[in-house]
């Protein structure tokens, strides 16, 4: 398993990449919260934000995160649910589902995260993407194995897959109750959590791993590493700030249409 590359823009913007991913052709990258000349990088819906970012501030930064995969790209989200609704662009804002599957290089699918999983998923051969929001409950709810499952229904196969799973709470910050400890022991992830003495706590890159791998994937054909969001500075987190923190976000195009050299790509 390949970690992330960190790229760093001559604007200083820094955004992470799968080098799996980029060699199958797929334009990706999970944002960080460093953007151009080291300014807070907020991609919150304008109006949204729950640091308190300018609306016209989280446009820009929209804006920026969509040239990095060239000109006239059209970021497609989703209102979150926490659950395994896996919905195939076009979307609007409204669509509630945790994982958007394109196919055409001129859309993003992109999910927004502060502590939860981004997981991007590319299929050489059939050029469909996806990016999926996995947090515990969708973990639980195995909105991968769904993904991984819509994708088959429009001819991918899980061995040809390419995964890259971004920055997360990781295991050491993740404290959990019981309830979750019960839910993921009857989802079967109980080799994921570590218990007492004190809280609990739940690993949740290594959850998703396992999600992929049971959906049929091969362990060689998964990007990233346990980067965790609530012990790094350069990524936003919702449990370090108890809240007020900014959003990332982690998109990738298909591969179908025509792609112009000349586009601008980070």
């Amino acid at each position: 398993m390949n970690p992330l590359r960190e790229d760093r823009a001559s604007d200083r913007l820094v955004m992470l990449r799968s080098n799996r991913l980029e060699a199958a052709g797929f334009q990706h990258g999970f944002s960080t919260a460093i953007g151009p000349a080291d300014r807070v990088f907020d991609l919150a819906a304008p109006g949204a934000s729950r640091l308190g970012t300018d609306p016209t501030a989280c446009e820009a930064s929209l804006r920026r995160f969509s040239l990095a995969f060239g000109e006239n790209r059209h970021i497609a989200t989703v209102t979150q649910v926490h659950a395994a609704n896996v919905i195939f662009a076009p979307t609007t804002p409204e669509s509630e589902a945790d994982a958007i599957i394109v196919d055409d290089i001129r859309t993003i699918a992109a999910v927004r995260t502060a502590d939860c999983v981004p997981i991007l998923i590319g299929c050489p051969r059939t050029g469909l993407a996806a990016a999926v929001h996995a947090g515990w409950r969708g973990i639980v709810a195995d909105v991968l194995g769904a993904t991984v499952d819509a994708l088959r229904s429009r001819g991918a196969a899980p061995g040809d897959l390419i995964a890259a799973i971004g920055p997360a709470i990781g295991l050491e910050a993740f404290e959990i109750g019981d309830e979750v400890v019960a839910a993921f022991e009857a989802a079967r992830l109980a080799p994921f959590i570590r218990q007492g003495p004190g809280r609990s706590h739940a690993d949740l890159f290594g959850a998703a791993v396992s999600r992929l791998l049971e959906a049929g994937m091969g362990h060689e054909r998964i990007d990233g590493e346990p980067l965790c969001t609530a012990s790094d500075e350069r990524f936003f987190s919702h449990r370090r700030t108890s809240g007020r923190t900014g959003r990332h976000l982690s998109g990738i195009s298909g591969i179908v249409g025509n792609h112009d050299p000349r586009d601008p790509v980070l």
